[in-house]
């Protein structure tokens, strides 16, 4: 009986660990592919080429995606409540995004992500959030994973990566970067990913800072971009 019982926990374990990979793949359909968040800009402005881009994710795994990642933790401390506490966690993260396209960007791909896991799930919390309007990217993956009651670190290590392989993704379609060398930034950068994850858990909201210029000014020159490939 006791391996009969040790075999249905570990198949549910397993069944939990690919729920989780499928809400952190990057061609989740709520239209995380169609936004580049600045990167479109620096390549067009020729401040981005292929040898560029591992160290901008690194930078950016410990400035902007940090800062997001504590958010994303935060939210899903906030799960075991109502999804009315996102509220105020929802506005300060709008005041940080300057640049209005990431800015609705993010809103955009949260509102959509919550709206995608209530299909998935019957969780209340998880259908009374999907009917809360505009939320930031991080705070629904966080909340809804919290509700889903997944651990707090692998929430956040899989937003961060669903970030980065989008990141990549945009890079290729915007530069001469093979399938072999994106793969291969995508696995160098684990341990980038892995010390952001633990970083957040050390930071709150209130001490969590970011300065990250390049992408945030290149979100506000997208608009007039005179031919554009994203959104953002």
């Amino acid at each position: 009986m006791a391996d009969e019982t040790k075999e249905v926990i570990c198949k549910s374990r397993l069944s939990r660990h690919l729920q989780l990979l499928q809400l952190a793949d990057s061609a989740l359909p709520i239209g995380g592919l169609a936004h580049s968040f600045g990167l479109e800009s620096m390549i067009e402005d020729r401040f981005m080429g292929v040898e560029d881009l591992f160290p901008y994710l690194e930078n950016l795994l410990s400035e902007s995606l940090l800062l997001e990642a504590v958010y994303c933790r935060t939210a899903h401390c906030l799960s075991t409540g109502e999804c009315v506490a996102l509220e105020d966690l929802n506005s300060r993260l709008s005041a940080l995004r300057c640049a209005r396209e990431a800015r609705e960007a993010s809103l955009a791909l949260g509102k959509r992500f919550l709206k995608l896991v209530a299909s998935l799930d019957p969780s209340p919390r998880i259908q009374q959030a999907a009917v809360f309007g505009e939320i930031h990217f991080s705070i629904a993956f966080g909340y809804a994973c919290g509700v889903l009651t997944f651990q707090a670190d692998e929430t956040v290590a899989a937003f961060l990566h669903q970030n980065v392989a989008a990141s990549i993704s945009a890079a290729q379609r915007l530069l001469a970067l093979g399938q072999m060398q994106s793969s291969r930034i995508g696995w160098d950068l684990k341990p980038a990913i892995g010390e952001a994850v633990n970083r957040s858990a050390a930071l709150d909201i209130e001490s969590v800072s970011a300065f990250s210029h390049l992408p945030e000014l290149a979100s506000m020159r997208h608009p007039f971009l005179s031919t554009r490939l994203f959104i953002s």
